[in-house]
């Protein structure tokens, strides 16, 4: 009977290979599965019976609302923010920053319930460079509406903070 033995070496470098193809197997199963299915789906049609036109347009084009716009931008009240689109509450009044730029901004959202893509913007087609500008792009995680950006800013130093588009959102007071 032979006795073979592996050095440190040997065994880190197999299992760093087992890893890497383990991934990799896993990735192409996850490509292969389709698209992304939000759990509420609707057709433009249903989409456009439902929204206001700038909900449409901020909610389902991606669009962004003039400054002060949306009466949710200087709210004060205490309750909680839901996405326009399906009614899942996102964000909760106690995260909000009050900031007068004109949107409606929060420190963080409610635990998985928004969703980030990278924003490419109009023209970048074809742009090796586009994804190292692109903005990030916060989403429903129910319905995959648009909702806003995260941003840096000064005014908030250490982190960046939710820039949402209050037409994006519906609020609920909390009764005291």
């Amino acid at each position: 009977m032979t006795q073979m033995t592996i050095g440190r070496r040997r065994f880190l470098a197999g299992t760093a290979a087992t890893t890497a193809l383990v991934a990799q197997t896993e990735r192409a199963t996850a490509l292969d599965d389709g698209a992304f299915q939000y759990p509420v789906m609707r057709t433009d049609a249903e989409w456009r019976e439902r929204l206001s036109p700038i909900e449409h347009y901020v909610l389902r084009e991606g669009g962004t609302e003039a400054r002060r716009t949306s009466e949710l931008w200087n709210n004060t009240k205490v309750g909680t923010y839901c996405c326009r689109g399906c009614d899942l509450t996102l964000y909760d009044s106690l995260m909000k920053i009050e900031l007068d730029m004109g949107w409606v901004f929060f420190r963080h959202s409610r635990k998985d319930t928004v969703m980030t893509d990278l924003d490419l913007g109009d023209g970048m087609a074809g742009d090796p460079f586009a994804e190292m500008r692109a903005s990030m792009e916060v989403h429903c995680r129910r319905c995959g509406s648009h909702l806003g950006h995260i941003v840096a800013l000064p005014d908030v130093p250490d982190r960046p903070i939710h820039c949402i588009n209050g037409f994006a959102l519906r609020f609920e007071e909390t009764s005291a």
